[in-house]
């Protein structure tokens, strides 16, 4: 679901026009889109005329915006618990919001997406996402897991930047936890090697913005 600065939510807009004023000059023109659940590929990348570039892909209506154009909301009903085993979350019975990797009616279904990379673009076919930073009232962290319930942790507040590759053409989706509400910032890059010159291509480091309601 998309709406617009009107959401009925007050917080939801107080966070919205937060991110306007911290966002780049260029975003001050336009309303900031909150999308609020279904299938997003919130670190979507494509490649063109030499310029890599991050962007969110709104899955549910096909629609690309911009990092800064967008407020992605973590809802209530995402909040729950800590698992056992899973301490760098944090306390297990602690309270978490997770968006999970599997779609919840009513949550984001969030992700990466590097379908616009053709084959053969980059050494490898392999690009790689690094998340430098989530700035916000709580920890972060985003991780995947295996068949076992094993979790591979990808990005942790608490340890520094995390990075994975993304083949070219592909896309994934992780569980995103959050250990208190209020408004994250994401500092995220992307970058590859030419297969052409051999020369490095990144997006540079980027912003994203999260709300996780109370």
């Amino acid at each position: 679901m998309r709406t617009t600065a009107q959401y009925s939510a007050a917080a939801a807009a107080a966070a919205a026009a937060a991110v306007l004023t911290a966002a780049p000059a260029t975003a001050a023109e336009t309303r900031c889109a909150i999308l609020s659940e279904g299938h997003v590929d919130v670190f979507g990348l494509a490649y063109e005329e030499g310029e890599l570039e991050l962007h969110v892909h709104d899955g549910e209506n096909d629609v690309e915006y911009a990092p800064h154009e967008v407020l992605l909301q973590v809802a209530d009903e995402a909040q729950t618990t800590v698992p056992a085993d899973y301490g760098f979350i944090g306390a297990p019975g602690s309270k978490v919001w997770i968006l999970p990797d599997t779609d919840v009616e009513g949550l984001l279904f969030a992700g990466w997406g590097a379908e616009e990379i053709a084959a053969g673009d980059f050494v490898d076919d392999t690009v790689t996402f690094t998340v430098h930073d989530a700035e916000g009232r709580g920890d972060v962290a985003l991780y995947t897991v295996d068949d076992f319930g094993g979790a591979d942790v990808l990005f942790d507040s608490d340890e520094g930047a995390g990075s994975w590759d993304a083949t070219a053409g592909s896309h994934g989706h992780m569980n995103w936890a959050f250990t208190k509400a209020g408004l994250y910032r994401f500092t995220v890059e992307a970058e590859g090697v030419d297969a052409a010159t051999g020369e490095a291509v990144s997006t540079g480091e980027v912003d994203y913005w999260f709300w996780v309601e109370a």
